[in-house]
């Protein structure tokens, strides 16, 4: 594990942007008994301890290694922007944060901003921070986790005990997955719905785009170890989530299989022109009508 920044790895191999800023490392950190925090103004305070992200308090990794039940939890930490992103939409992801997360940010010595809100433990969120952060500007990120160890929150077999207990085990509390900042373009995409149809050899792509824009050219590339294997594009026009079919030639299918992992690769890009723009991602779809298998390409 690199020291610096733990988890140094792009945390989404199945949609990877070249440009983006790992936020993982230490941050400083409070544990909010009561649930007190906002009232008691933690939010424009520094914390009394620090944490290493993104390990979660329960964890000896995270240098914390509390096991108590831990109602509220608080994170901050300031963060410089690189100057080369401005121009563009900055995107601020939490890869997981168990469970209600509140999310603030501010720029300088201006006044905190709510930008985001959201429930869940192990479902990944973004804040948008267009509007109010551009490129570099110096923000601090203050992040509260509200987690209860008792009904009706979903808590699978996270112990609902002090102590475990048969098959539930420690709790996790807050921030236990990668945090990190990227920029995109006013119009960019957001991550593909792939659908492989094994019995034509093809895979069905369905696009979200933010922004879209009339004479806007979508186009997708696959690719295995020998090289290109096909492309396939179009004029999406103001559709926000264009389709696209990528017809794999017979000589170039190969199944996916656990005594054969073979993987495809995609590439998208779009532009207004013929010169296809840099704001292109990969991902890496298993031909098999299963759960897609994806890996790591930086």
């Amino acid at each position: 594990m690199n020291q610096e920044i733990p988890r140094p790895e792009y945390p989404r191999p199945q949609f990877v942007r070249e440009e983006w800023m790992n936020l993982n490392g230490q941050w400083q950190f409070e544990i909010d008994t009561a649930d007190s925090g906002f009232e008691r103004g933690l939010l424009h305070k520094n914390l009394q301890g620090e944490i290493t992200v993104p390990f979660c308090p329960e964890s000896k990794l995270s240098g914390i290694g509390n096991t108590d039940f831990l109602e509220s939890v608080w994170y901050r930490r300031d963060v410089q922007t690189p100057a080369e992103w401005n121009g563009r939409r900055l995107l601020l992801h939490f890869q997981a944060c168990d469970y209600d997360t509140t999310v603030w940010v501010r720029v300088g010595e201006g006044e905190f901003v709510e930008v985001g809100r959201h429930r869940g433990g192990f479902t990944s969120f973004t804040c948008n921070l267009n509007g109010l952060v551009k490129g570099g500007d110096h923000i601090t990120i203050v992040v509260r986790a509200r987690d209860s160890h008792l009904p009706p929150q979903p808590r699978g077999k996270q112990s609902q005990r002090f102590e475990n207990y048969e098959c539930f085990y420690t709790r996790t509390t807050g921030i236990w997955q990668t945090v990190w900042l990227e920029p995109v373009p006013l119009t960019h995409l957001r991550r593909p719905h792939i659908t492989p149809d094994m019995s034509n050899g093809v895979f069905r792509l369905e696009q979200r785009i933010v922004n879209s824009r009339a004479g806007l050219k979508l186009r997708a590339t696959v690719r295995d170890d020998k090289g290109e294997v096909c492309v396939t594009e179009d004029i999406v026009e103001s559709d926000l989530s264009p389709h696209l079919q990528m017809l794999i030639p017979e000589d170039r299918r190969r199944h996916w299989s656990p005594q054969d992992p073979h993987l495809y690769d995609i590439h998208w890009s779009f532009s207004m022109r013929k010169e296809y723009s840099s704001t292109a991602l990969i991902a890496t779809p298993g031909c098999a009508e299963s759960p897609l298998k994806a890996r790591q390409l930086n």
